[in-house]
């Protein structure tokens, strides 16, 4: 396919392929290929434990590059390849892959010889025929429209003509009746496990695609497809199919477990890259600040009232032409203005659009060199010169003034049905016609992702030591390549939804995406006649019933990677929901003390996001798969490997409009996985798993709970991320069970950790001998604390337990580097 990005519609011609029988086959270096009677069919193993399926109608494989894919350093040892009784194994030192002659389909089995995944031999792979419409506007019908998602240019008239040939295609699975299937991003819905789900696929405001499935049995799928697409599990079995390909193309990742599979995943289309350490601080956001006055002011208020703070956010708006330079009037110095932000330890991230107005400086650029997509104002992220353009323009407007992180907003780019009192019956079929008008339809689902890939290239180009935040609202299988962090757009303030959310974000974070976050409370609160502004609370902060559904959502937010409040229509900072010595506002001061408390775990989990592939946010059944309880459970996610979080997901107390709740709950259940021993985090008290229990749930904290086995760091109190750099650190285990943890520092915003200056420092715990293990520190890097002092806890009842500190350790560490052995007595 071209690299040419016009306005495409879709016409379906007739063609299909079903059963696709082995005429013959020959192996080919890491596999072999197949000539069948419906096409060829190509199998490759990337690594022994991941396979690549190709099936093409064409005369030969596409060679269009993939925009998900990278290079990997691992490759496949041996593969065999042997023919008997109809059946083609192709055989790794972790995997085994058959190809029934018969019907062409393609099966997996593990060492064990254990079918893991079995395409339907019935009809394994299809495809027909679709001509690919280019869609050229009338530029006469062009008109710009304010929408609530922002300035819109719209066309209403259009001419068509064919553009190519492709397909229509998708491959069929027969899943175990008991294996549970997870991932492909989010939508608006709570679901979580997948089996007998029906799904359309596209990028939304609400949703976002990552064409990645991981199964309960351990393995992963990836689909390296862009178009719309559609799953469907039900008795017959299971399917994805895509609305434009040239090839299907699809990987099958041997996990063995689904940690492993998500690995894997990573593997395919990049790791992870560190976020800067202040990314993991609290983010104060709303819309909007209206004035770098404000901005300076209200970050003073944190300051003045000790309330943690790392990052400020200026949201849209603060220009003079849509997505262009700043009102001089509103925002005179933005170089003064990060300047005093960056003296009170304070960084600034701000908005910016891919849909620049024509008459400002980056529009300008754009049009002229012919970068945007035809007939609009948006940028054409597919053409790296394009992306360097944009760059330039944000760089000279607001990058070189000391900007730290990027919101890029609106990267869909488009939607139908974001406007009017109902949503239509058919939006899904609007929504995805409309951005094929924009994108090309092969590639619709990811311009997010090339959106990202521009800002994440050329700001490293722009400042090479300064590490890319990027908060963006769409993106893709790759995108946590990119320094961005994935945001579930532009929700309603109501325990239903934020209900949805808990399970929506363990969802993405299944498909392999780990950087992810919400709008803390909601972005719309108060309800109007849109049918997505549709909040529970018309009196906003002022609304009790409010103030207690922000409270138990900021609880949850504190475990997120990405620590942010943010909405319109009412205020968002803290003093806005009660003064000190008031419940919520207490509360929401815990939260965030809290969060800062945990800097050493969060921050050393994201190295093992990164350096290993792992998750922060984690479905139970990644812990437990053989707990079924865990296989649907949305209400409750792990953090890590160890803490279970249960965010309280009902009113207690009001509801709108202040209206007091008569006996409300004061706890909430939760299930502790069998498997393993819980401690709970306020209280010390140990609970055996494979029970469901009434957990305290006070406003004042979450119920939270620690696997037994576990070591947690717990820091000081901090006002900031970099605040007192060498204070002591609570040494939390949690006995009974063997565990480890590694304490991770760096230089906190550079890449240098890439080329290894990092360090860090190995802590073990040996039930048997009741022993732990500070081991040798290993690496270093510049600036490093080469002394420090741990304060070891073994945890018990009321003993090492809640926030605040233990007023007496068990012991007093002063470590130097060197391996000291703490005996519990």
């Amino acid at each position: 396919m071209k690299r040419i990005f016009l306005f495409l519609t879709l016409i379906t011609l007739t063609a299909s392929a079903a059963e696709a029988s082995v005429q013959q086959w020959q192996q080919v270096p890491g596999g072999a290929e197949f000539k069948t009677d419906k096409g060829l069919l190509r199998i490759e193993f990337v690594t022994d434990g991941i396979a690549r399926v190709r099936s093409t109608m064409n005369g030969a494989f596409s060679t269009t590059p993939s925009l998900m894919r990278v290079p990997i350093k691992e490759s496949a040892g041996k593969v065999t390849a042997t023919e008997k009784a109809g059946l083609v194994e192709l055989k790794s030192a972790k995997l085994t892959v058959l190809v029934d002659r018969k019907s062409g389909a393609v099966a997996y089995r593990n060492p064990d010889g254990q079918i893991l995944l079995a395409e339907n031999a019935s009809q394994p792979r299809w495809f027909e025929r679709t001509e690919v419409q280019k869609a050229l506007p009338d530029p006469a019908s062009i008109r710009k429209v304010q929408t609530v998602d922002g300035e819109r240019e719209i066309a209403s008239k259009f001419t068509t003509r064919k553009d190519r040939d492709a397909w229509k295609g998708g491959v069929k699975f027969r899943f175990a009746k008991e294996e549970a299937l997870y991932g492909l991003g989010f939508d608006e819905t709570a679901d979580l496990n997948l089996r007998g789900k029906t799904k359309r696929l596209y990028q939304h405001n609400l949703r976002i695609v990552i064409p990645s499935l991981v199964s309960s049995k351990g393995y992963g799928l990836l689909f390296d497809a862009y178009s719309a697409m559609s799953f469907k599990d039900g008795e017959q079995g299971g399917s994805l199919d895509f609305d434009v390909i040239e090839d299907l193309d699809y990987y099958f990742i041997s996990g063995p477990d689904m940690d492993g599979a998500v690995a894997g995943y990573r593997q395919l289309v990049g790791s992870a890259v560190m976020l800067p350490k202040w990314a993991f601080g609290y983010v104060q956001s709303k819309e909007r600040y209206t004035s770098q006055d404000e901005l300076i002011s209200v970050t003073n208020e944190f300051r003045k009232r000790k309330i943690p703070l790392d990052v400020i956010v200026q949201d849209w708006n603060y220009w003079l032409q849509w997505g262009g330079d700043p009102n001089p009037k509103f925002y005179p110095d933005f170089s003064a203005l990060t300047k005093s932000l960056h003296e009170q330890n304070t960084r600034l991230m701000i908005s910016i659009w891919p849909n620049p107005a024509a008459g400002s400086s980056t529009g300008k650029a754009l049009a002229a060199g012919g970068y945007v997509l035809p007939g609009t104002v948006y940028l054409d992220v597919f053409n790296p010169k394009a992306r360097e353009v944009y760059w330039k323009g944000i760089w000279e407007i607001l990058g070189k003034h000391g900007i730290d992180g990027w919101w890029c907003d609106s990267t869909e780019p488009t939607t139908a049905d974001w406007g009017g009192k109902t949503r239509p019956a058919d939006a899904d079929e609007q929504n995805i016609a409309l951005m094929a008008k924009t994108i090309d339809p092969q590639l619709l689902n990811a311009y997010a992702l090339e959106d990202s890939t521009g800002i994440f290239e050329n700001s490293r180009k722009s400042s090479p030591d300064k590490r890319v935040l990027n908060l963006t609202r769409s993106g893709y299988a790759g995108s946590q390549r990119t320094g961005s962090v994935l945001w579930t757009g532009d929700i309603s303030a109501s325990w239903n939804v934020f209900s949805q959310q808990v399970a929506a974000l363990q969802s993405i974070s299944a498909a392999g995406e780990p950087y992810t976050t919400f709008d803390i409370g909601a972005f719309f609160v108060k309800r109007t006649d849109k049918w997505f502004w549709a909040g529970d609370f018309n009196k906003g902060v002022n609304d009790m019933g409010y103030r207690e559904l922000y409270t138990r959502w900021f609880q949850m937010g504190a475990f997120l990677p990405m620590f942010r409040s943010h909405g319109t229509d009412t205020p968002r900072e803290p003093w806005r929901f009660g003064e000190p010595g008031t419940q919520f506002y207490d509360s929401i001061l815990d939260s965030i003390n809290l969060r800062y408390q945990l800097l050493p775990y969060f921050y050393s989990l994201a190295s093992e996001v990164v350096l290993q592939n792992k998750s922060f946010m984690r479905p139970l059944v990644f812990s437990f798969p053989t707990d079924e309880k865990t296989h649907d459970l949305k209400s409750q996610f792990m953090v890590g490997d160890t803490f279970l979080v249960a965010p309280v997901l009902e009113a207690q107390q009001f509801g709108p409009d202040s209206k007091p709740i008569q006996n409300g709950p004061k706890t909430r259940e939760v299930y502790l996985p069998k498997g393993a021993k819980w401690t709970d985090f306020w209280t010390g008290n140990v609970v055996n798993g494979g029970q469901t229990i009434q957990a305290d749930a006070p406003i004042s904290h979450l119920p939270l709970f620690v696997k037994t086995g576990s070591i947690v760091p717990l820091g000081p109190k901090l006002q900031f991320t970099g605040d007192r750099p060498g204070g002591e650190i609570e040494v939390r285990v949690y006995r009974g069970a063997n565990g480890s943890f590694s304490l991770y520092e760096d230089e906190g915003d550079s890449y240098r950790y890439e080329q290894g200056q990092r360090a860090t420092i190995p802590f073990d715990w040996n039930e048997s001998e009741q022993t732990l293990t500070i081991g040798a520190r290993k690496g270093e890097f510049p600036g490093m604390i080469k002394a420090r002092t741990f304060r070891v806890v073994f945890v018990t009842e009321n003993h090492g337990t809640g926030s605040n500190p233990t007023d007496r350790p068990d012991a007093v560490v002063q470590y130097s580097g060197d391996a000291i052995k703490v005996r519990a007595k």
